[in-house]
């Protein structure tokens, strides 16, 4: 049933770490940065950070604690509260945070989802769904749970999927903070309306509560703040409590139990291959021994095993090149693992993009072909678009935005249909390339990955 996360929530009002009951009469739970520093150490999976009031009274996110926070754990962190535009959920990454948390803005400009899927991934974009219920179904509140929106939150949940949204933090006011249990009915319904996980969040009060929502309501991760707060469940009992009922769990930082099924070979080392999780591009392959593959866990960043220097090593600690890790899977033997990775700069040592630029053999056929330049051309503009090269005139468009590449493109355009008014194949040839060229170069602009072009090409087939 896949791997389930203990997830920790620091709901914050005026900086501090609050709890209420029912969304209402909250109470002071401590220091936002302590509590973090704790739970990254207690062993949670992640950490959800709210501003539980930032809708509500039209502020911002304060910038400032996230980037405390995200700078004193390396567990993935998640930040919602006062998220309405594109640049106030770039600003939230910039700090640290791993994820965003949308609501409020979500129902008001549903738009949203789709613009900040497409410019940053859709597993950047959390959307918090906080219902009630009213009469025989399942309302949508916004506004820290003070406005009913008259939402049906099933048909809401299948729609922000289908916007782009990568995960859904489901809240259940009705058993919030009242520790007896979450609300198992509209947990399961939503699992099973949509593919995307959702988080089950609301009620929990002792460790069989978590085990319902794993087991009975289908959630991929469980949330509670108050219960850990105050002590009353200890992370690390509560995984092992739910490990020795059969559910699939991270016991404990880099907790090589979990992975038993890996094999590694009669020097204790095994293949880990790395690959962009953005472009799908693989990059490198090195090898990892137990502590190395501990420490990627621990860290989030890739460490491996030098075979001719006998030690661990941390790629990018030198060249500033990190790998941050956002999954790692291993494969159906158990004898090779998949690292997938946030790529900052280049992978190879030589300065090529992926260690994989030397081919023996590419097949004739002329559509895989023209495939694989498209690709790489849109791998280039991503580059570029990701590490600016001074003098590229990638850069120079992507620093003037969005109005010049439009009018790029018209230009383009317009010199297609002359050239093609022309006997000369070679200049429709050479002016299409240069359209295609810029098209590129707005679909980066706008985050929409080459893959989503294929898509929408492959069901025009008829």
């Amino acid at each position: 049933m896949g791997i389930k996360r203990i997830i920790t929530c620091l709901d914050i009002d005026n900086g501090r770490v609050v709890k209420g009951v029912n969304f209402i009469n909250l109470k002071d739970a401590g220091d936002p940065v302590v509590i973090a520093k704790a739970y990254n150490e207690q062993g949670a999976d992640e950490i959800v950070l709210l501003d539980i009031n930032a809708s509500y009274e039209k502020r911002g996110t304060m910038l400032r604690l996230v980037k405390k926070v995200a700078n004193i754990v390396s567990i993935p962190l998640t930040v919602g509260g006062g998220i309405r535009t594109v640049e106030d959920f770039r600003q939230m990454l910039e700090m640290g945070a791993d994820k965003v948390s949308i609501g409020s803005a979500a129902v008001k400009n549903p738009n949203l989802i789709l613009e900040t899927s497409r410019k940053f991934g859709s597993k950047k974009v959390v959307i918090a769904i906080d219902v009630k219920k009213v009469d025989d179904e399942y309302h949508v509140y916004i506004q820290g749970g003070k406005k009913d929106t008259g939402l049906e939150a099933i048909s809401w949940a299948r729609e922000v999927e289908k916007l782009g949204a990568g995960e859904i933090l489901l809240t259940s006011m009705d058993a919030d903070g009242t520790k007896k249990g979450y609300d198992i009915e509209i947990t399961k319904k939503i699992s099973d309306a949509v593919d995307i996980p959702v988080i089950a969040s609301g009620g929990a009060g002792k460790m069989e509560d978590f085990l319902e929502a794993f087991t009975i309501g289908g959630a991929h991760a469980a949330l509670a703040a108050s219960l850990f707060h105050f002590k009353e469940v200890d992370i690390g009992e509560l995984k092992d409590y739910l490990y020795g009922e059969g559910v699939n769990i991270r016991r404990g930082k880099g907790d090589m139990e979990l992975l038993k099924e890996i094999k590694f070979d009669e020097k204790g080392l095994i293949p880990a291959i790395v690959q962009d999780i953005r472009t799908k591009e693989v990059l490198m392959m090195a090898y990892m021994n137990e502590e190395s593959l501990k420490k990627t866990l621990e860290t989030n960043k890739t460490w491996f095993w030098s075979r001719s220097r006998q030690e661990l090593w941390n790629k990018g600690a030198t060249s500033g090149n990190i790998q941050k890790v956002v999954q790692v899977d291993y494969d159906c033997d158990g004898d090779s693992l998949l690292v997938l990775v946030e790529q900052k700069g280049v992978a190879c040592h030589t300065g090529e993009r992926s260690c994989f630029y030397n081919s023996i053999y590419k097949t004739t056929e002329e559509g895989a072909v023209g495939s694989e330049v498209l690709e790489q051309l849109y791998k280039i503009i991503d580059d570029r678009k990701i590490n600016p090269v001074e003098g590229s005139y990638t850069k120079y468009l992507f620093d003037k935005g969005i109005d010049k590449i439009l009018k790029k493109i018209g230009e383009e355009s317009a010199e297609v249909i002359i050239a093609a008014k022309n006997p000369d194949k070679e200049a429709i040839v050479y002016e299409t390339s240069d359209l295609i060229y810029h098209l590129f170069v707005l679909l980066r602009e706008k985050g929409i990955p080459l893959e989503d072009i294929y898509k929408e090409l492959r069901s025009r087939f008829k």
